[in-house]
Formats: structure tokens, sequence, C-alpha cells
């Protein structure tokens, strides 16, 4: 295969909780608006779905197999009435 995968960049952070100190490389990865995060999720599900390329007639037909043993209705989830 060809494409390599994404390699997160560490970016040490301190966090001391409850008087315990550790370091998370990767808390950076939390910033949802940061654009070197979605770049680097856009990357990460281009790589998945390269990789997994070669199982999608598998992936469906499981997915069928799971559809078709759940029970389809369209009733909501039961609730107390007046309750």
């Amino acid at each position: 295969m060809d494409i390599k995968a994404p390699i997160a960049e560490k970016v040490p952070r301190r966090l001391s909780i409850h008087g315990h100190t550790r370091i998370d490389n990767y808390f950076w990865l939390r910033e949802r608006e940061n654009q070197k995060v979605i770049d680097y999720l856009t990357a990460e599900n281009e790589y998945t779905k390269a990789v997994m390329k070669d199982t999608e007639e598998l992936q469906e037909k499981l997915y069928e197999e799971i559809i078709g043993r759940i029970k389809q209705t369209d009733e909501s989830v039961p609730y107390k009435k007046n309750g």
C-alpha cells in the first residue's frame, strides 16, 4: 500500500488534577476549530478509507445482516403517561 498513516504531532501540555501532574502530548487534538486538527483528522479519515477500500463489499454485507436482525418499527421509547 502506497499511502502512509498520518502521525499526529506531539505537543506536550502539562495538566495538573488533584495534585497529580501529567503530560498529554495530544491535548491539542481537542481544539475543534484549529485548522491543524481538521487537516490531521481529514488525513486520518482518508487513510482509513484507503485501507478499508478492499472490504467495502464485506462491510455492506455485514451492515445488511445487522439491519436484518433489528425489528424496524415506528414506535418510540416507552414512557409513563402523566409520569
